[in-house]
């Protein structure tokens, strides 16, 4: 029995991949069971996973795994959990270590969305490498994101923002970046409002900053089309979602150079930042995004991210995976 993990949900990330995904399988499947939401450490002795017998096969979206008898078919979408320390650090390790690699091992295979994910993957799985398969799926962009369509009154004539606040998404060189250019404007796409906000007072740029919300497909591509270009200031990515939907819109892309993800979507489309937490260069990057206009918009970056193709990459692996 094909069992798959349907509990991820959300906007953006794995999420945004397992919507998109989930409903592109076509093999028949039941449901992941029970009320522990994916992330919970509890998840790793979930009972719904556990019951499961030796012939079943579980495939999620996301990296989570379990104590099961079952064959277990993760996606693993980066390895930011280990490679950026945190608080959490050491939790996340032993997780991966005693959890997510004995999962890996015993299906034989794993997902990933990117190049430099698998890369990564490889590097890290070290001598079981060579007994796995690292499936790279891809990843999509959604259909709203094409130049057609209205413009944010918003973000005319500012530069956009999407992400976190956490500390690989290196949102303080922008803020820094900001303060050199006074006569910018951005607007950022955050959760933590209440972290902005705190950012934003102390580099002393609150007249330059506007907060928004979660923002729709369509509500995101209005803003990606309004505005002079998106930062993407992340020193890794799994994948780099806003760059693709920029690109898509016809909207031009400051990133940083080293994140090689970004730089697998972005090739020479965009404006590559040398040095990851150089304010002086950030703010030439700004400069550049609003001298350069638009970038030829959408066809090529949706045709190669194609959530359909994706798709099929998912079953296909699905299939191996269940002999």
């Amino acid at each position: 029995m094909l069992v798959v993990d349907t509990r991820w949900s959300g906007q953006t990330g794995i999420g945004r991949f397992a919507s998109e995904v989930v409903d592109r399988i076509n093999i028949p499947f039941a449901r992941m069971e029970g009320s522990l939401p994916p992330t919970s450490p509890l998840d790793a002795v979930n009972p719904a996973r556990l019951k499961l017998g030796r012939r079943d096969l579980v495939y999620s979206p996301g990296y989570n795994a379990g104590l099961s008898r079952s064959r277990q078919l993760i996606t693993l979408h980066d390895l930011i959990h280990l490679q950026v320390p945190t608080g959490a650090g050491r939790a996340k390790r032993v997780y991966y270590e005693r959890v997510v690699r004995p999962a890996i091992r015993r299906a034989g295979s794993v997902l990933t969305v990117s190049k430099t994910s698998r890369e990564a993957i490889i590097e890290w799985l070290g001598r079981d490498a060579s007994g796995i398969d690292v499936v790279e799926v891809g990843n999509g962009c959604s259909p709203a994101f094409i130049p057609e369509g209205p413009r944010s009154s918003l973000a005319e004539g500012a530069l956009v923002y999407v992400g976190s606040l956490m500390r690989h998404k290196n949102f303080e060189v922008v803020a820094r970046a900001l303060r050199l250019r006074p006569e910018y404007r951005l607007v950022a796409v955050v959760r933590d409002s209440v972290g902005l906000v705190r950012l934003v007072d102390e580099y002393g740029i609150a007249g330059q900053v506007v907060s928004a919300p979660a923002q729709s497909d369509a509500a995101l591509a209005a803003l990606y089309r309004g505005a002079n270009g998106v930062l993407l200031p992340s020193v890794v990515e799994g994948f780099g979602l806003p760059a693709l939907e920029a690109l898509s819109v016809g909207t031009p892309v400051a990133f940083y150079g080293g994140a090689r993800s970004v730089r697998e979507i972005v090739g020479s489309s965009g404006v590559a930042v040398d040095s990851a937490h150089d304010p002086e260069a950030w703010a030439a990057a700004m400069d550049a995004l609003v001298a350069h206009g638009t970038v030829e918009p959408g066809r090529a970056w949706r045709e190669r991210y194609d959530w359909h193709r994706v798709g099929r990459n998912v079953a296909a692996a699905i299939e191996v995976a269940n002999g």
